[in-house]
């Protein structure tokens, strides 16, 4: 009855007091609140691997993101989201709740307050965090997102929140309950220390961050506890010639042994882009998923994210993806991943249309195909419209 009264009073509280201060734009943009946010509908036509069994899902989506700064060095952020999901295959499988209600951090912010046969009402706040700072000090508590990842598809050395590929509808991806402190020795290097606690300490991630440039190429290393392991690890960003060459790699180790697999494990991925003369945005990158197979798993949703130290369905990936503008209005994409050794693959066409200043229209296929005994057999493919109004 608990759970019942927080999720019916706290999340629509928290929408009202949001609105309310939003009102504070029609002051104009001196005003030290600000509200930012979107409403997008993304109805769906679902078929299964064998492109039949037509089913039809349909997703409402806001998005609230708050601002208040308060001071010249001080500022505190609150954002979240509030889907309303239908869909018929949540009838089959009564888990669902659970896993759209879970929420990994060290409070509890994710509530599920609606939920039938094929409807699916969740609330989630993926930031609520203070910030100070200075010209050398950077220093965020509360829930946040601990960018460390360098490519543009897989992260490894991102150890605090990754997120799925898979998961085109969020953009701003998930936060983490944590402590960050960063002190810039200056505007190229800088020493970052972060800590996630969790509500069990095998679950809490606690790392140390340093950043430099050596001869154009920025360079990254790290080391910490993640999950009763340890990692270690770095990254590079720069180029070869005229494209980007980008890679990051952790190594994982168990600090305590286990008879039934082994002891450490590596996951790395390295990618090039290329910005070609008329504007088309093109990437290769490749993984290698050294925690694949490392032990048993399953995973409901193909966008669920997954961890540093098995971050995809395979042991090696490699995905190709182009994005071009077409015109100040249109834009359009391709992205395709093989898994060869799962003999899989992933194709997401989409295209993109600015139909006034605030609303924006979006059409994206994502076909899974192959996959024996992995979450991509049965994933089938989908194809969604967005329109969305931002304000």
């Amino acid at each position: 009855m608990k759970n019942v009264w927080s999720t019916y009073s706290l999340v629509p509280g928290l929408l009202i007091v949001l609105f309310a201060v939003g009102s504070l734009r029609a002051q104009g943009d001196v005003s030290p609140m600000r509200l930012r946010g979107y409403i997008k509908t993304m109805p769906a036509l679902n078929l299964d691997r064998d492109f039949g069994d037509p089913g039809f899902s349909n997703m409402l989506h806001n998005r609230l993101n708050f601002r208040w700064d308060i001071g010249t060095d001080l500022d505190f952020r609150v954002e979240g989201r509030n889907r309303l999901m239908y869909n018929k295959l949540f009838a089959d499988f009564p888990d669902v709740k659970e896993i759209f209600g879970h929420d990994d951090g060290l409070v509890d912010m994710s509530w599920v307050w609606l939920s039938g046969d094929r409807w699916i009402g969740h609330s989630e706040i993926d930031r609520l965090y203070i910030s100070w700072r200075t010209d050398s000090w950077r220093i965020r508590a509360g829930r946040q997102r601990v960018n460390w990842g360098i490519n543009l598809v897989s992260n490894p050395n991102d150890l605090f929140n990754t997120y799925s590929f898979f998961d085109f509808d969020y953009a701003e991806r998930p936060g983490a309950d944590a402590v960050r402190v960063q002190y810039y020795l200056s505007s190229l290097s800088n020493i970052e220390v972060a800590v996630s606690p969790a509500r069990n300490n095998r679950d809490m991630v606690a790392a140390a961050r340093v950043a430099h440039n050596l001869r154009g190429y920025d360079i990254q290393w790290l080391t910490g506890y993640y999950r009763d392991r340890l990692a270690m690890g770095g990254g590079w960003a720069g180029h070869i010639g005229g494209a980007g060459f980008k890679g990051e790699l952790t190594w994982f180790y168990d600090l305590e042994k286990s008879p039934d697999r082994s002891r450490d494990n590596l996951v790395a991925a390295a990618g090039l882009d290329y910005m070609f003369p008329r504007g088309t945005f093109a990437i290769l990158e490749v993984l290698y998923n050294g925690g694949y197979g490392r032990t048993p798993g399953e995973t409901f949703l193909v966008t669920e994210p997954l961890r540093p130290d098995n971050i995809m369905f395979s042991e090696y990936a490699i995905t190709v993806s182009a994005d071009r503008a077409f015109s100040p209005v249109i834009s359009g994409g391709l992205a395709i991943m093989a898994l060869p050794d799962v003999d899989a693959a992933f194709l997401m066409p989409r295209l993109a249309y600015s139909l006034l200043t605030d609303v924006d229209m979006e059409f994206v296929a994502q076909i899974f195909a192959g996959g024996k005994s992995t979450i991509f057999e049965q994933a089938g493919s989908a194809y969604f419209v967005s329109l969305q109004y931002s304000f």
